[in-house]
């Protein structure tokens, strides 16, 4: 269809799923559900799988969250979409934004405070290198799993991931209301 051709509307919203369209809080409740399903599994491998959905979940959260903020606004006199500046200022308080020039609905992040740093760098090792190793370093499951491969030496899974959670609810608060 041209950009000249009249849409029938009534013909388009009887098409359109309502329901079929995710809640903006869908990436917080994304994170929500995988953080819910991983603090009360004990199985190393189902935890480890579980921790990835929730690695990328948040990595998702971020990534969405800052191409929503591009293009959060619409002027009513132009119809063009413009930046929420305040959100984009949240946002950039705890990881980097950057949108592509050439390509305007690319935007990437990446991790800046410590908390995000780390999100973002156990996500990559498990996303593009190697899957996630995962040890248990006591009884108390799953909050005795560790990040890592070496005893004495691992992150623990449960805080970080509590943590980050905790920033993502924040986050989402502070930009929308």
């Amino acid at each position: 269809m041209s950009s000249t051709e009249a849409i029938d509307l009534n013909d388009w919203f009887s098409r359109w799923d309502m329901e079929a369209v995710p809640d903006l809080d869908d990436k917080v409740k994304e994170c929500e559900f995988f953080f819910d399903a991983l603090s009360t599994q004990t199985n190393r491998n189902s935890f480890r799988w579980l921790v990835s959905a929730f690695l990328n979940a948040a990595y998702s959260f971020f990534e969405s969250t800052a191409l929503t903020a591009y293009f959060r606004f619409t002027d009513p006199e132009s119809g063009e979409s413009y930046e929420d500046h305040e959100g984009l200022a949240i946002l950039r308080r705890h990881v980097k934004v950057e949108q592509n020039a050439k390509k305007p609905n690319f935007v990437k992040t990446a991790g800046l405070t410590p908390l995000t740093k780390q999100l973002y760098e156990f996500r990559k090792k498990n996303t593009h290198h190697f899957p996630l190793s995962i040890m248990a370093i006591g009884t108390t499951l799953p909050e005795d799993f560790h990040f890592g491969s070496m005893r004495d030496e691992g992150v623990p899974v449960m805080p970080l991931c509590r943590e980050v959670l905790t920033l993502i609810r924040a986050v989402y608060a502070e930009i929308n209301d």
